[in-house]
């Protein structure tokens, strides 16, 4: 118990002496460290995004006009026996005609010059599995009667690629923060070494061990770099419950894309908590090793 009060107080009496260095520090490390809970709040919400549309993502079979009665029906048989197809629709003429003019109501000038059989029949698929519409795409495609297929596939690809670029150039701009978190809590360390060298010279003539002397500079190190981790937690809780949560509630389209659950929440709390420490434990065993010949 006495080497831990002993440890604790010297660590509080460096932090006092260092009190700038220390909220620098601090401060580096919740900004470095909020970047990194921002990718991975922005994995989260991509993932979400892309469960939503993939959801969605369905194959449209665009029929020809000179389509036989049974072109179509053998189309939507072979559709139909796929495994990868979990059901098949079929939209007249018609039908594609009132869904143009549900989705262009208040542009009606794109559907009032429009002929009512202008639009192709075409079969809805929806598939199992999202990531099968390319395939399907390429086995129904030139079949008889088919004018051409689509996929929304595009959209999960260009979804997944954006979020790849933001997530590489946010970790990029973490990982230097946190370089430099590191670098301060090692200044604000070397600092406390030089103040008091005098009575670290005294304490090893008395026989103190090495790690005797360098614990209290690893606990401020780690000190400093927790607290950092701990703003940037918050920051990220308050963000998710007074924006995220909110913005969800309010546009309902977006509430499963923002909504997170607490055991996500609290996982990227405990990545950013692991990588504070191993920020402030690395910054203090740089300045140890460097400034402190123990």
């Amino acid at each position: 118990m006495l080497r831990i009060n002993y440890f604790l107080s010297e660590t509080i009496t460096n932090l006092r002496r260092n009190f700038l260095m220390t909220i620098a520090a601090i401060s580096t490390v919740a900004i470095s460290l909020l970047l990194l809970g921002g990718v991975q709040i922005l994995g989260l919400i991509v993932r979400n995004v892309t469960y939503t549309w993939e959801a969605k993502v369905e194959v449209s079979v665009f029929l020809l006009d000179t389509a036989t009665q049974n072109e179509i029906n053998d189309i939507q048989s072979t559709l139909i026996g796929y495994d990868e197809v979990a059901e098949v629709t079929f939209v007249s003429k018609a039908e594609a005609y009132e869904e143009f003019k549900r989705i262009y109501r208040n542009q009606p000038e794109l559907y009032e010059t429009l002929p009512e059989d202008s639009l192709p029949a075409s079969f809805r698929v929806k598939l199992h599995n999202a990531d099968d519409a390319e395939e399907i795409d390429a086995r129904i495609e030139g079949a008889p009667g088919v004018e051409e297929a689509r996929t929304g596939g595009e959209v999960i690809k260009r979804l997944l690629q954006v979020n790849s670029l933001l997530r590489t150039i946010t970790f990029a701009m973490s990982l230097i923060l946190l370089i430099a978190a590191a670098a301060l809590i090692a200044n604000a360390i070397r600092v406390a070494i030089y103040a008091r060298r005098d009575e670290i010279g005294i304490m090893k003539l008395v026989g103190a061990t090495n790690w005797f002397i360098r614990i209290p500079f690893m606990l401020e190190g780690v000190f400093a770099a927790l607290s950092g981790a701990l703003v940037a937690g918050l920051i990220v809780f308050l963000g998710n419950a007074l924006l995220f949560s909110r913005v969800g509630d309010a546009i309902q389209f977006l509430g499963p894309v923002l909504s997170f659950s607490t055991g996500e929440l609290v996982g990227v709390l405990v990545l950013l908590v692991g990588v504070g420490i191993a920020v402030g434990l690395i910054g203090s065993t740089l300045a140890l090793r460097r400034f402190l010949e123990v």
